[in-house]
């Protein structure tokens, strides 16, 4: 194996890149040699069928929850993706494991209640820096969950389809997924669980 190494004026390391026998003489970048990019998975409903867009769009948010892959705001907060009766369900820290069902969201809602005598929207990245900042308290997580459900003030979750949305604009950038269309997904959040769901509009799946 050889070396090819590139310096400043100054005499500084710029980079340096590697090339095997195996590769063919091409150079082993970081991209090529973790095998994650470039995969160019398909994730339009309308292009292919709708289980294999599912399932690539699930595989493609599992990596992107990856902190160490690309940096989003949902990393801290979410951490599965998952194929489920026709959508793709990103599922909240907080709530994971809890399973489904009529027990699972009663679990969910019990969470949900303790969280809430936590302090002001303790779900939520921002809610535990201020919780950690400013403590916490039944009383603040009570009235500030008042004012969010009064639409008073601003909740995570009205953000998440945004965040969503960004997170896969940076997986297309890398080329892990293509045709990526907004206009053929839905983006909403689950009423207990704050889970995000992921389904294809009507129109796509037509």
């Amino acid at each position: 194996m050889g070396d090819s190494n590139k310096t400043t004026p100054q005499g500084n390391l710029d980079f340096s890149i590697a090339v095997s026998e195996q590769s063919g003489g091409k150079p082993i970048t970081a991209r090529r040699a973790g095998d994650i990019a470039d995969l160019q998975l398909c994730v339009s409903p309308v292009r292919q069928p709708v289980a294999a867009a599912l399932r690539n769009l699930a595989k493609a948010l599992n990596l992107a929850l990856k902190s160490d892959f690309i940096e989003s705001p949902l990393d801290s907060v979410y951490k599965a993706a998952r194929v489920r009766q026709g959508t793709v369900e990103i599922q909240h820290r907080d709530y994971i494991g809890l399973g489904d069902g009529i027990f699972a969201s009663l679990g969910k809602a019990a969470k949900s209640f303790s969280l809430t005598m936590r302090g002001p929207d303790a779900a939520s990245e921002e809610g535990q820096a201020w919780i950690e900042q400013h403590g916490g308290g039944a009383l603040g997580g009570i009235f500030n969950l008042l004012g969010r459900k009064m639409n008073l003030l601003q909740e995570f979750e009205d953000k998440v389809p945004v965040y969503v949305e960004q997170t896969l604009d940076r997986l297309e950038a890398a080329r892990v997924i293509t045709d990526w269309h907004r206009n053929e997904w839905e983006i909403s959040t689950t009423v207990v669980g704050l889970d995000v769901v992921i389904r294809p509009t009507r129109e796509s799946r037509e």
